[in-house]
């Protein structure tokens, strides 16, 4: 029973890192001590919050049988202890070293502490006394509780477990964040990640560290009260996630992204309706200046890396990418998807924006493909290629979910919507794919958004991927 109790914690924790104590009695609210907790903390590189009964709920994992039986104790156990009605509010300390934050935190709502003690003690955990709070532990999990709040503490190599939650206990106390910290937390989304650009500058060690002291003075002053905000929403028939760029006006000016609410792009790409479309919009000139003050070697290493056609194209350019492309590029696939299945390449149409001297380097382009391409047209402003010529004509047929491509500084689609996915024998977690209607990505200064939509418009979408999941692991166990 131990390592079932402990299993649901590490589960709760688990779903927070992939996506990702309290005060004294119930003086304080969990919002306000988890906003204690990140007031001036500059250690934190990322927040935020999952409603866990919701998610839970949304899986429809209690018309399962079996599930529902594997889950009820240790669900039944964590309920009498804890409000997981409420949010489970969570904190990521940085730096980030081979893939893992320095410490987790979990803040979650005590409904019942001698209940939690009680749950603790008959799944085999020590619960110690820490003076106005009590606390448990196993490996890297600790955790401290009294009548308002527990904390899960993951971390590893703790020495001494009541020291460390006591300070993390402390810190709850103070004074509570305003401005987009206060803004993030009060969000309702299912899952809502929040990142601090400031923080996770403060804490990383990258290449950033050879700039001159002023200009990393510089970079921290725009990156102060700048945060990346994020919210996940299982819905009906998708799953949508929405991001927002809060930014200093200091970094916005920095930033090279790009928006052509004409999609002037398209009138370049051909014909026919395309399975998938990908497109940039970048301001060349402004992305130069960015890499010649933050990352000075950033493109002479790409085009070394690169070499061939474009290393020499760079080299003529003294490694200004302005001077070769002018940041409007854009790509597709088309044709029918059996071509897949049957072992075809599919038909591909491209463009890439030209400028300056870059229609010598859409020459090298055009020389080195133009034996896979039945038509290439170079001009001065930019060089297009078709691989088939019955795709070379005007006038794109967007598929459903692609309205917006070419638009935004940043555009993704993929079209599934009459693609028999059954065809390409798909095996474990790439069958999650035979849901999907559409995929659809945008981002540009202001933030972005990810839509995956199902072909089943009516039932939630992450009840349709819990029991997609469920019958593919039930054939594979059958085999």
């Amino acid at each position: 029973m131990k390592k079932l109790f402990n299993f649901s914690l590490i589960i709760t924790a688990t779903a927070l890192i992939i996506t990702a104590c309290g005060g004294s009695g119930k003086s304080r609210s969990l919002i306000e001590s988890v906003s204690s907790f990140l007031n001036g903390n500059e250690t934190i590189i990322g927040f935020g919050s999952a409603r866990m009964n919701d998610i839970l709920e949304k899986t429809g994992y209690q018309q399962e049988a079996k599930i529902k039986a594997f889950l009820n104790e240790p669900l039944g156990q964590l309920k009498s202890s804890v409000n997981l009605d409420a949010p489970v509010y969570f904190a990521i300390e940085g730096p980030i070293v081979d893939g893992n934050p320095t410490a987790t935190y979990l803040f979650i709502e005590v409904k019942n502490a001698d209940s939690l003690k009680a749950n603790l003690t008959k799944n085999g955990f020590e619960v110690k006394k820490g003076g106005d709070f009590d606390y448990a532990g196993e490996g890297d999990m600790n955790i401290a509780f009294d009548q308002g709040v527990a904390i899960v503490l993951i971390k590893p190599n703790v020495s001494d477990a009541k020291t460390a939650l006591a300070e993390v206990r402390k810190k709850t106390q103070g004074d509570v964040s305003t401005g987009y910290i206060a803004d993030i937390l009060s969000k309702k989304e299912d899952i809502v990640y929040g990142a601090s650009l400031a923080n996770l500058y403060g804490t990383s060690n990258t290449d950033l560290e050879d700039l001159s002291a002023d200009k990393q003075k510089e970079l921290r002053a725009m990156l102060q009260n700048s945060y990346i905000e994020s919210g996940l929403k299982f819905e009906n028939g998708a799953i949508v996630l929405e991001t927002k760029n809060h930014f200093s006006e200091a970094l916005k000016s920095k930033l090279f992204l790009n928006k052509d609410g004409g999609a002037k792009i398209l009138s370049n790409l051909g014909n026919g309706k395309p399975r998938v479309g990908v497109s940039l919009n970048i301001d060349t000139k402004k992305l130069q200046e960015f890499l010649d003050e933050y990352a000075p070697n950033a493109l002479e290493d790409l085009s070394d890396g690169i070499g061939g056609p474009f290393a020499m194209a760079m080299m003529v350019a003294n490694n200004d990418i302005s001077k070769l492309i002018d940041g409007r590029i854009g790509a597709l696939v088309l044709g029918d998807a059996t071509q897949v299945v049957e072992g075809m390449t599919p038909d591909f149409n491209f463009y890439v924006g030209l400028s300056g001297q870059g229609k010598n380097f859409g020459q090298t382009i055009k020389d080195a493909i133009s034996s896979d391409f039945q038509v290439v047209n170079l001009t001065d402003s930019g060089i297009a290629g078709f691989s088939s010529s019955a795709y070379a004509g005007k006038g794109i047929t967007l598929p459903e979910g692609a309205e917006n491509f070419g638009k935004d500084a940043f555009n993704l689609f993929i079209d599934l919507s009459d693609v028999n996915l059954d065809e390409f024998q798909l095996e474990g977690g790439a069958k999650m794919a035979e849901l999907v209607k559409y995929i659809s990505v945008s981002y540009n200064l202001e933030g972005g958004q990810v839509i995956i939509k199902a072909k089943d418009g009516k039932e939630n979408a992450l009840k349709q991927l819990f029991n997609k999941a469920l019958r593919t692991f039930e054939d594979e166990i059958a085999i």
